[in-house]
């Protein structure tokens, strides 16, 4: 009889520790679902507001670069991207409708121009092949810059609040691939120089995708 009992026990306690267990794994589950999800949403209104998309083609071609191989390819084509920002915002100065926008476009001018002067000198400096001007030899940014130069013919000739409009959204657009391009950088870089110039790219375009996205919500668009 008593053996019956221990028995019995020892099967109560096992369901009892089993039942724990289950308890325990499936509150665990829950919790990650709701982070996950958390995470998700997160993700979604950081991507709104400029932050890094990792899911882009831009960021996980940067992010596989290391070293000079990142810094090579990243001031060869953010030299021709660049260059397609500035022709975009001289656009914006005579184009655009709302006095926000020239200013803007005339931050970005200065900012930019200075940027790709930089990155000029540097390509000089490291013995990289000039990706831009009379002495180009690299011509792997030749993508690049027809990619640029077809986001410039679009808003060739409108006017207006079409033109607002149109420079906003591809505005946006060519900031996010600018921060997916430069957000590796602080970390796959080679040179100091290049570590400091992506994070700066990636504050200051962020800061101006949310201002862009708040004029769209201002001016209806």
């Amino acid at each position: 009889m008593k053996k019956n009992n221990i028995i019995i026990v020892a099967i109560v306690a096992v369901v009892a520790i089993a039942g724990v267990s289950i308890y325990a794994i499936s509150k665990n589950n829950d919790k990650n679902m709701m982070d996950d999800n958390m995470m998700g949403n997160n993700s979604s209104q950081q991507s709104a507001s400029g932050t890094v998309d990792k899911n882009s083609s831009e960021y996980k071609m940067y992010s596989e670069l290391k070293g000079e191989d990142y810094d090579r390819m990243f001031l060869a084509n953010m030299i021709a991207h660049h260059q397609g920002a500035v022709d975009m915002a001289n656009l914006a100065l005579t184009s655009a409708k709302h006095q926000e926008i020239k200013d803007m476009a005339n931050n970005i001018i200065s900012a930019q121009t200075k940027e790709i002067g930089d990155m000029q000198s540097w390509q000089s400096s490291w013995g990289y092949p000039a990706s831009s001007g009379s002495m180009m030899e690299d011509h792997s940014s030749m993508g690049m810059m027809n990619d640029m130069a077809g986001m410039t013919d679009k808003l060739k000739g409108l006017s207006g609040d079409a033109f607002d409009k149109a420079f906003l959204s591809s505005m946006i657009e060519h900031h996010q691939s600018a921060i997916n391009m430069a957000y590796p950088g602080q970390t796959n870089a080679q040179h100091e120089e290049v570590k400091i110039l992506t994070k700066a790219i990636v504050d200051a375009q962020s800061k101006e995708i949310a201002q862009m996205q708040q004029w769209q919500k201002d001016w209806g668009y």
